[in-house]
């Protein structure tokens, strides 16, 4: 091999390996349910920041959304900071019901940050907050208004 090649490979060949190198570190913490979650509903994202404590899981996006899971790695909280959230994470993961109420209003774009645990979807649209009720099936806004998506 001729030394202007090797000239040329060599800091080459480093390039890669730093970039490679510096690039997974954060991404190499993340718990693979995690991980999954991110690459189908933010492919493509990196992730910039990555801290658990004993109760959850959080995950900043790099320019995208703050993510918080519970220790079984189920979300808790997806919060798209100002932008609006995926269709298809709403479409995947909220009740059918709920999604369905969104579609029939055309509101299904205007998601930028949903809550949920046990009892309750909490979600933050454009221009309203509303709170789906697990347990009756009913979609509570912050007036006191009621909706019966079904």
């Amino acid at each position: 091999m001729c030394r202007k090649q090797i000239y040329f490979l060599a800091p080459l060949l480093l390039f890669i390996l730093s970039v490679g190198a510096c690039s997974n570190s954060v991404w190499d913490e993340i718990p693979s349910p995690i991980a999954d979650f991110i690459s189908e509903y933010f492919p493509g994202s990196g992730v910039s920041t990555f801290n658990e404590n004993e109760n959850n899981y959080y995950v900043k996006i790099k320019n995208g959304p703050t993510l918080i899971f519970d220790k079984e790695y189920s979300w808790t909280e997806v919060d798209g900071n100002g932008v609006p959230l995926p269709d298809v994470f709403g479409y995947d993961q909220f009740p059918p019901t709920l999604y369905n109420y969104l579609q029939g209003r055309e509101q299904q774009g205007d998601v930028y940050s949903v809550k949920r645990d046990k009892d309750y979807y909490k979600l933050t649209m454009h221009d309203t907050v509303l709170t789906y009720d697990i347990k009756t099936g009913k979609v509570i806004y912050p007036n006191g208004t009621t909706a019966d998506p079904e």
